[in-house]
Parts: structure tokens; sequence; C-alpha cells
């Protein structure tokens, strides 16, 4: 028996279905700003011995090797989770990196030092402007698309064999990042200067962009389990409103309010749009405009990669008026954080997660959340 199976074996043998599904219907309710006896929280802390992670370099190329890696940690541990009972809800994904889009339209992805894929930069115009004559993508058996498709049906074979594994983990999207972000991947920094220089060539490559993003996410949609409901997803260490998640790191941080609604708010809306509605994350700062320009009738929840540079109090009270949850909360922070949550007026409408420095502490913070939201 491989390392796989005995992992496989472990989870079916341990993991509660009962709890599963109340998990699922708490962040259900939470993000439907409907009444909850506390908020998800999912407490993320390191694994122990018993099982090690494959390099990543090994499990980029097996899809084998990449399921292993995925039970152990996929945003969280579900081998973890499965111990403490937090509210993680069971996810795994194509672990594939941040160019899945970009490589669908010709640019090359390298792995480096073991690290997650680099995307090559194109470094002139004129391979821009063939990527664009070429037109839609109609085969998506190149680039890493091929190798996406590859896991995901292993995924779903080999969970066949485990019911209970099949029926609590999530089979979920991979990062297919957002247009200017894809954008920013294929020209690297050159994509500053487009929006002065050559902005109708930008603008282009990023219609061509949001056309393969929205075609390709429907092409996998059938290898995918992460439907938790109507217009409701499991994706990114939580469940989220909508349909899709668009990673929106580089034109919220670097462009200005005009320049982001032109380059990147209008593509995004395509792709929400397309899906009836999605959610929007992004790393980086608060700034004024940020709320105004994401909120919108296609928006179902926002994730912040970086809470610690926010305000919790105003992020929470402008949203929570339009009834848009905020997910994932504190996800790369120490658990200090939940006092100031616990002192507010947050009641649903968010869900949470908290770094442990290990398995014990994990089991305290969650039994001290419990308590707190019971108080």
């Amino acid at each position: 028996m491989n390392v796989l199976d005995i992992l496989l074996d472990y989870l079916e043998e341990n993991i509660d279905l009962e709890h599963v599904e109340k998990v699922e219907k708490l962040h259900l309710d939470s993000i439907s700003y409907r009444r909850v006896p506390y908020v998800p929280l999912t407490v993320i802390c390191p694994l122990d011995d018993r099982f090690k992670p494959f390099p990543y370099s090994d499990a980029y190329e097996n899809p084998e090797k990449m399921l292993f890696n995925e039970l152990l940690w996929s945003f969280s541990s579900i081998y973890n989770s499965v111990k403490i009972k937090d509210h993680f809800p069971y996810q795994i994904r194509s672990n594939h990196g941040v160019g899945i889009v970009a490589s669908l339209l010709g640019a090359k992805c390298t792995i480096v030092n073991n690290n997650m894929p680099w995307v090559e930069h194109m470094d002139s115009l004129k391979e821009i402007k063939k990527i664009i004559l070429k037109g839609c993508i109609t085969d998506f058996n190149k680039g890493l698309g091929v190798r996406v498709v590859k896991t995901y049906k292993y995924y779903r074979d080999k969970l066949k064999e485990y019911p209970k594994c099949a029926r609590a983990i999530s089979i979920t999207q991979p990062d297919l990042q957002g247009p200017f972000d894809t954008a920013h991947l294929i020209m690297g920094t050159d994509v500053f200067y487009q929006v002065y220089d050559n902005p109708d060539i930008l603008h282009e490559l990023l219609e061509l962009i949001t056309l393969t993003y929205i075609d390709f996410r429907k092409y996998i949609d059938t290898l995918l389990t992460d439907n938790k409901g109507e217009n409701i997803m499991c994706i990114h260490g939580c469940i989220y409103g909508g349909k899709v998640l668009l990673k929106d790191d580089t034109a919220l941080i670097n462009l200005s309010q005009e320049m982001y609604k032109e380059f990147s708010k209008y593509y995004n809306d395509m792709i929400l749009k397309a899906f009836s509605g999605g959610s929007i994350h992004y790393c980086g700062s608060e700034k004024g405009w940020h709320f105004d320009v994401l909120n919108s009738r296609y928006l179902k929840g926002i994730n912040y990669g970086n809470p610690e540079m926010h305000n919790f109090k105003e992020s929470y009270s402008y949203w929570r008026k339009y009834k848009i949850p905020i997910l994932w909360w504190g996800y790369n922070q120490k658990h200090y954080f939940l006092d100031e949550v616990y002192n507010s007026v947050t009641k649903t409408g968010i869900s949470l997660a908290a770094l442990a420095e290990s398995y014990e502490e994990g089991r305290r913070i969650m039994e001290n959340h419990l308590e707190k939201s019971n108080s």
C-alpha cells in the first residue's frame, strides 16, 4: 500500500460526515448573513511527522503525488482539520500555479528551486500581437490545460474508491487569476507602460484573456465538485458566493481609480456577469476608492490577502450594508486578532482563519472560539 492510500484510509475512517454537513451549513448561513451560533473559523497549524509532503516539483508532474500533497495542505490541512474539527471546508485543487490561463495563450511556465511555477514574460509587442491574431482558444489541451484536466480526472477516479472522502472533499477550481493579473504575468512590468503607450493592444489582450478564462472555466466545470448550492462554491480555503473567484492583486494596488475601471473592472465584470456573479480577492492595503469600484450587482464576496493592512470595523461595516460577506479574514495572521472580532458587532457575514504554532494551540484556539461565541 502506498502512502496516498494510507492517508486516504485514515481520512475515510476518521471523517465525520455529520460534522462536514454542519460546517457547510455554517458557512452558507454566515455568507448569507443569516443567524449563526458562531462564525466559521479555520485553524491553520503545522503538520505532524506522520506524513511528509512530496517536493512540489514532483507533485507538479504527478497527479498522485499532487493529490497526496493537497490532502495534507490546500490552504489548510484536511488531515489536521479532521483531527481538530474546525470549520475548514475540505477541498483540493489542481495546484499548478497562477499561469494556467497565460499558458493557454502561449506563455511558458517553469519551476525554479522547487517553488511554484514562474511565468516567463513575453519581451516584445510582436509576441503579444501574435497571441491576439490567433484569436480565441479552442484547444485547451495545451499549456497547463492538459495537466489540469489530467489531474482532475485522476482526483475523481481515485476518490471514487473512498465514498466518505468523495462526499466530504470538494474538488475545486484551479487558480485562474484575473484578466489584468494574467496580462501582467504575460507582459511583465511592461503592462504598466502599455496602459499609456498602447492601450488598444492591451485592451485586445485583456479581452482575449477574459474570453479564455470564461471558456476554460466552463470547459473544466464537469470535473469539479465545488458546487455548494445556488451560486455558491467552495474555493480558496472556504465557501464563497458566486461561481468564480477573481484575483485582482496587480490592478487594485498599482493603477489609479480611472485606469482600474478601464483596464480591470470592465473585464472582471465580463467574467462575473458570465457566471451570474462571483467573488474577488486582492492582496495589499486598502485605498479609499476600493469599496466603490469593487461593489457591484455581480459581487458575492470579498477576500483580503493582507487583512492586517485593512481596518476590520470599517471594512465589515461597509460590506454588511450590501450583504456582501468578508471571506477567510485573518488567514495569514496569528489568532490574536480574533479578540477584535469577538469585541465587535460581527455575528454573521464573515468567515475566519487563524494561524496556530502547534496542533495543541490549534485545539485551544478552536475551543476558545466556541466559548467566546457562546458567551
